[in-house]
Order: structure tokens, then sequence, then C-alpha cells
């Protein structure tokens, strides 16, 4: 897995493509460059075949989000949309669907990101951004409110004021004040972009499998103020963590000395 270098896959019509490695890492990449990794509408039925592909996958342990080029993303087509093209899937539902993968999802911010494309980075769970990056988010002054799920993750992932910030300024936001309000989580220099990521998803992919997913649907039921009956699935997660092969596996790991092997169940 690379984070600023073409994959073997790269298609020839720019369009996103998937990587899955025998890490259990899948690196979907963004490969538009020249146009500065805009989205067009078919780049969504693309990315919502990558999404429902990994999803499906029980050797994923990870996903990578990257981009080729000084720009990560530019967002959705404003030709297209001014054009009145229309997708068959929303660039809305292409971020919900980042946001709900089971695994543990990576934005690995190499370049610059604009309009939608720091909606599909704020949908991952961690944001690695090269040091020098800016955000920016022109909604407002083309007309538009943001749609609903977006400004949620927004307020949820950076809180009420910085998602003012953002929204209702359209400035362009420098890296370190992006680090300090939490969009991204972590702030590199370029040239340790890629080792980062790759630190990070081998992190996650020594980790029992079932107990990370169960733990980010936790995390995402408790940041959206979880009631009793969100409670108590999550207490069941936990119990059913406790009567897991990977749980009695972690424990005669350690008693063995010994590192474990994770079945995902």
């Amino acid at each position: 897995m690379s984070a600023g270098t073409p994959t073997p896959e790269a298609a020839s019509d720019g369009t996103p493509t998937l990587h899955v490695g025998s890490d259990g890492t899948a690196t979907i990449r963004l490969q538009r460059p020249d146009k500065r990794n805009r989205i067009e509408p078919d780049d969504l039925v693309v990315l919502a075949g990558h999404l429902a592909a990994v999803a499906a996958d029980p050797a994923v342990r990870v996903v990578v989000l990257a981009a080729d080029g000084p720009s990560w993303c530019s967002g959705y087509h404003l030709g297209a949309l001014a054009g009145g093209e229309r997708a068959t899937v929303g660039f809305d539902e292409v971020c919900d669907r980042l946001e709900d993968l089971a695994v543990p999802t990576i934005a690995a911010l190499g370049g610059n990101v604009h309009g939608g494309g720091t909606d599909l980075a704020v949908a991952c769970d961690f944001r690695v951004g090269a040091a020098g990056i800016v955000l920016g988010m022109p909604a407002a002054r083309i007309g538009l409110q943001y749609y609903a799920s977006g400004l949620r993750r927004f307020v949820e992932r950076i809180g009420p004021d910085a998602t003012r910030r953002l929204f209702l300024t359209a400035e362009t936001i420098p890296a370190l004040d992006l680090l300090r309000f939490g969009y991204l989580t972590e702030l590199v220099p370029p040239e340790q972009l890629t080792a980062r990521v790759e630190e990070l998803c081998a992190a996650v992919a020594a980790l029992a499998p079932l107990a990370v997913s169960a733990t980010k649907r936790a995390v995402g039921l408790l940041s959206r103020g979880a009631g009793p009956d969100e409670l108590a699935a999550i207490q069941r997660g936990h119990h059913d963590s406790m009567r897991s092969h990977d749980h009695r596996e972690a424990l005669a790991a350690l008693r063995d000395r010994r590192p474990p092997h994770f079945e995902g169940r």
C-alpha cells in the first residue's frame, strides 16, 4: 500500500481503483490529478461498488482512501451539477457507506481537500494529513446548504464551532488549524505520510477484527447520544466478545508467549 503513488490497477479512464493487499489493507485510490481528483457522476457508482466489495470481503481489515497528485479531492464535479447531470448513487450515499464500513478507515491526505472531498475524508475514522495541506468548504458560496448526513458527521467529528468556521466562512483552513480542532487526527511531514499510514494499517490489522468492528460501531452509537437500547446493544457486544474464539486465542497466546492468530470469530 502506498498513500501517494499509483497502483498497478490504475484505470486508464481515471476512475477510482480498488486494490486489496495480502496484508488485509484495501486501498481505494482517486486518480484524476489533472482535475484535482474531482468526483464525476459515474465515479460515485464505482466508489459504491468498491465499498460494497470491501464490506463483503472478510480478509479486509482496514481501508485506506488515497489520491494521486497535489489535490486530494475537490469534491463533486460542479459542471455536472450545473448541467443537471445526476448519478444513480448520491455523493451523500457514498460518504454514508464509507462511514458505515465495519472495518476502520484511513484518509491519507497528501494534498488539499475541498468541497465534498472534505466529507469523504471526515467519513473516515482516521485522517492523516501531510504538513502544508489546506481545506476549503465553499458550499454556501455556491448557494448550497450541505446535506444532512454530512453536516451531522462534521458536528460529531469536529464539533459545532469548527463546523461553523468551515461552512459559514468558506475560508481556506491551514493544516495546523485542522489538527487543532480535530479534523486531522495526525499531521506528518509529506515524506512520512505513506510510512505513517502503513504503520496505522499494521496496527489495526494486528488486532482481533470482531472486537475492532464492534468497538467502532459502539463508538459511533455513543457519539450520537446512545440511549438505553443502544447502551444495551453495546453491552451485548462486550459479552459476545468475551465468548469469541478470538478472545480465547488472545488469552492462549498470552499464556504461550506467542503472537495471536485471529480468525474473526
